[in-house]
């Protein structure tokens, strides 16, 4: 009387709560569909008890627990109104080992703000995403760009047929009706947008509008407030590399919980490219990734002056993939566009060079 999960192996007579709790990245219609519906999930002499025999009842978004990066979490209790607010999540992507102190930091009795840190494209951003997107939470993404303005964050007031009227920014926005705010570059930041966000980021913080009269928003019990950095602590040696980046003062670090993110290892590099790009054999993959480990490598070797991220990686597949009438010569044809024309002459001869050597090589 039982079945077998298609997945993990996992045995039992009733498989829609396992698929539900423990693969949430895969949505229990499509796992029917995959594998004999409705008596793939279910014994059929589990069926023969239940007039509700062909009907499945799938739970309601935002009720009930999920498994995410080996964490037991909550789901969210979105309303209506912010539905279209819940990030789509991909099943390519791979979350890494520090997920799971993330998902208790934001998740615990006191939500505490997390501050991801690395090289571009090695994501921190989706990260975020796929979190709350698996977790059902509304989220809106600001980018701290220098364009940026304070009334952006924090809100202005507006004139129609006469009359003023207030415009919530995000940061109030998200604090009245428990959104995750996601504060994309927060080292690129205006400094009076980071004065605003030290007095909140405190647990439980209220803000204070003072161009709204001194109005005090206590925040929602949902609100998360989430950022990124390429520059920030130990990674403030970069800072060259990312012009235009302020520097974070200790103070200002310490009200979050910072932490590190690299570039994906190898085999989980891998299945990313594989599972984003169908057409992309598992060699292609494979050479595909040595090579961005290489320039990786020779970046921090400081014999190039530009990394690789996992965006550009698939940029670079995707591509190639589109070339793939030119055979050997598709990746390099790809490369031209993707990689060479954004780099110095210097490093695309060397990254040309692992090219040949890896690609050229395998098999």
């Amino acid at each position: 009387m039982k079945l077998t999960c298609k997945v993990c192996g996992h045995e039992s007579g009733n498989l829609v709560p396992h698929i539900e709790n423990d693969h949430p990245e895969i949505p229990l219609k499509s796992y029917m569909d995959d594998h004999g519906g409705i008596e793939a999930v279910i014994h059929s002499s589990l069926l023969a008890k239940t007039k509700e025999a062909k009907v499945v009842k799938f739970k309601k978004a935002g009720v009930g627990k999920v498994k995410v990066a080996g964490a037991e979490v909550e789901k969210c209790s979105c309303p209506d109104e912010l539905a279209q607010h819940i990030p789509e999540t991909s099943d390519a992507y791979q979350f890494q080992d520090f997920t799971k102190d993330v998902i208790y930091d934001l998740n615990g009795d006191v939500s505490r703000p997390v501050l991801l840190v690395g090289h571009t494209g090695c994501g921190k951003t989706s990260c975020f995403q796929e979190l709350a997107g698996r977790l059902g939470a509304p989220t809106i993404r600001a980018n701290l760009n220098h364009q940026t303005t304070i009334s952006d964050f924090v809100g202005m007031w507006g004139v129609k047929g006469g009359e003023t009227y207030w415009i919530d920014g995000v940061l109030p926005w998200a604090m009245r009706n428990g959104v995750w705010l996601i504060l994309d570059e927060l080292d690129f930041a205006d400094p009076a947008i980071l004065s605003v966000l030290n007095s909140i980021l405190e647990p439980g913080q209220p803000l204070v509008l003072k161009e709204k009269g001194n109005e005090v928003i206590k925040p929602h019990k949902d609100f998360r407030i989430c950022a990124t950095a390429n520059a920030v602590g130990q990674y403030a040696e970069y800072r060259g590399l990312y012009q235009g980046t302020n520097i974070m003062n200790e103070a200002f670090l310490d009200r979050w919980r910072v932490y590190i993110v690299d570039y994906l290892p190898e085999d989980l590099e891998r299945k990313v490219l594989e599972k984003s790009i169908p057409l992309m054999s598992a060699g292609v993959a494979e050479a595909m990734v040595k090579v961005a480990s290489a320039v990786r490598k020779a970046f921090n070797e400081e014999t190039v002056q530009c990394t690789f991220s996992t965006r550009r990686l698939l940029d670079w597949g995707e591509l190639t993939i589109r070339h793939r009438n030119l055979k050997v010569d598709a990746p390099f044809k790809a490369a031209e566009s993707v990689i060479f024309s954004k780099i110095s002459r210097e490093d695309a001869l060397a990254i040309r060079s692992f090219m040949q050597r890896i690609l050229m090589d395998r098999g």
